[in-house]
């Protein structure tokens, strides 16, 4: 784990206060297990956000951890170099193109716990609010 990087869950007040500024980014299963690892040159906000509009990583991605930096793209590169040397050439799962990945991608029901909007809604059927009359 890179220095002074912390897990955080991610929720929707997570996402309205990450950086816009430059980095890079792991995104971390419920068990903290890495499942990807991101550069972010235009903020770490916007590019988080786009990373978990994959169903592959939105299904499982629980928790970030994220570096400020203007070397994002460099330390992205060399965590996952350091990835590779610690999981016998692996990649993280989201990196994956293989087809027992795809296969797992088809199993995988969508997480319900990953809230992504700005305003803090979940998209989906859980997102469906209900009126002061209860209908």
């Amino acid at each position: 784990m890179p220095n002074g990087m912390q897990w955080r869950v991610i929720t929707p007040t997570l996402l309205d206060e990450l950086p816009e500024l430059p980095g890079m980014f792991e995104v971390g299963s419920l068990v903290r297990n890495v499942l990807f690892i991101g550069s972010a040159p235009g903020g770490i906000a916007a590019a988080l956000r786009e990373a978990l509009m994959t169903p592959r990583l939105l299904s499982r991605a629980h928790c970030v951890r994220f570096e400020v930096t203007e070397a994002g793209d460099e330390l992205a590169r060399s965590r996952l170099a350091e990835y590779r040397r610690e999981h016998n050439g692996a990649v993280p799962f989201a990196h994956r193109q293989d087809a027992l990945a795809k296969l797992l991608d088809g199993r995988r029901p969508p997480s319900r716990a990953l809230p992504l909007s700005r305003s803090g809604r979940r998209s989906g059927p859980g997102s469906l609010h209900r009126n002061s009359h209860g209908a």
